[in-house]
């Protein structure tokens, strides 16, 4: 039995992703490999919508790509906002006090975004070199107005540096970088891309490449962007060896998600969030993000009768992954993603198992109608 994983990442990766996985390595300096690098790069740039900004494809986590973020753009002592949607929005104060920030942090309810007016009063009170924003929380599955949250922020505090975590958006939620007028955007390769955990990707503006220039120090050497430049302009050149087999793998699924078009792949997340939320409804698992939710995953709080770790435990056992909640949440809710490659085929069989666990935990189900809203939404 094919496991179905559920979680918010890392996601389902299809059989021709893992079969560009799978290739011989080759050169990382070889004519092929530079072709297929550059060619993801350029993919990176479309995703992001960041025709104008600079991308980068770098073998580490989404949490590298969150800390090159703030070490390239920022100095000892400057001040720092941070809008936090959940656990990781709160990362970025853990990091900002790490490398020595000064970091105020406007934080939401569980399942609620940061409104635009206390953004907005936030910015006027004092002045910040730079923000950061979560697109789409992973621990509660909320989904920030990056567009508004911009335009608040040029309005207030024009030469704020503006920081956008996609790790769980970018794929799965359209993101126009240039258009809005981001500084920095960076997500990882294990969500809604569609390819196995190992690359972080980033884009920064004209503008943050030099506000690095600027800085008095180099924080990082590995993460430093100007140590990065000279790979991207020309993949010949050596700074780090890159993780070749991954970038195979990435370029093959941004190839396959671009070839059949960003709209249908944004629209297809849509459709799977909408089909397995009002399937949920009905049988009695709320929803924690009401107001915002993401369409990469959902955060269901469980209904009375249901006990987490059994529900998870007895899931597992029929092939089906889903995560536990984080933080408050834990014991009460659980995380299912439904992004990346995941089929409406695979959700709906996802959702049959979930019948079945909540008939032999003794809940009286209408299956039928459980089944009827999944197909009709």
């Amino acid at each position: 039995m094919k496991e179905l994983l559920l979680i918010p990442g890392p996601t389902p990766v299809n059989g021709t992703v893992l079969e560009a996985l799978s290739q011989e390595t080759i050169s990382h300096v070889s004519d092929k490999f530079v072709d297929i690098f550059k060619s993801a790069h350029n993919k990176v740039k479309i995703l992001f919508g960041a025709k104008d900004s600079m991308p980068f494809i770098i073998a580490g986590s989404g949490t590298l790509g969150m800390e090159m973020a703030l070490t390239n753009i920022l100095d000892d002592n400057e001040s720092l906002l941070v809008i936090s949607h959940g656990f990781f929005g709160d990362r970025f104060v853990e990091l900002g006090t790490a490398l020595g920030l000064k970091v105020d942090i406007l934080k939401a309810k569980p399942g609620e975004a940061v409104s635009l007016e206390e953004i907005s009063k936030k910015l006027r009170s004092k002045y910040y070199s730079a923000i950061t924003v979560t697109h789409v929380d992973t621990s509660t599955g909320a989904l920030a107005d990056i567009a508004k949250i911009a335009e608040v922020i040029k309005r207030e505090s024009s030469d704020t540096i503006i920081v956008i975590d996609g790790v769980c958006a970018t794929g799965g939620v359209e993101e126009k970088m240039d258009e809005w007028g981001l500084d920095v955007i960076f997500t990882g390769s294990q969500k809604a891309i569609a390819t196995p955990p190992g690359l972080t990707m980033l884009a920064f503006s004209k503008r943050a490449i030099e506000r690095r220039k600027t800085l008095k120090k180099t924080r990082t050497y590995y993460g430093d962007i100007l140590r990065w430049i000279p790979i991207v302009e020309d993949p010949r050149k050596y700074f780090a060896t890159p993780a070749v087999n991954m970038v195979f793998a990435l370029e093959k699924s941004l190839r396959e998600i671009i070839d059949s078009g960003l709209k249908d792949y944004f629209e297809k997340h849509n459709l799977l969030s909408r089909k397995i939320r009002n399937s949920m409804a009905i049988l009695g698992f709320e929803l924690l993000s009401k107001n915002s939710p993401a369409p990469t995953l959902s955060v269901f709080k469980y209904p009375d009768g249901v006990n987490d770790d059994g529900f998870r435990k007895l899931l597992g056992e029929k092939g089906v992954v889903v995560a536990s909640a984080l933080g408050e949440m834990k014991g009460k809710y659980f995380r299912m993603g439904h992004m990346g490659s995941l089929t409406e085929e695979e959700l709906f069989i996802a959702l049959k198992r979930i019948i079945e666990v909540l008939e032999e935990m003794g809940i009286k189900v209408n299956k039928g109608e459980v089944l009827e809203v999944f197909v009709e939404s």
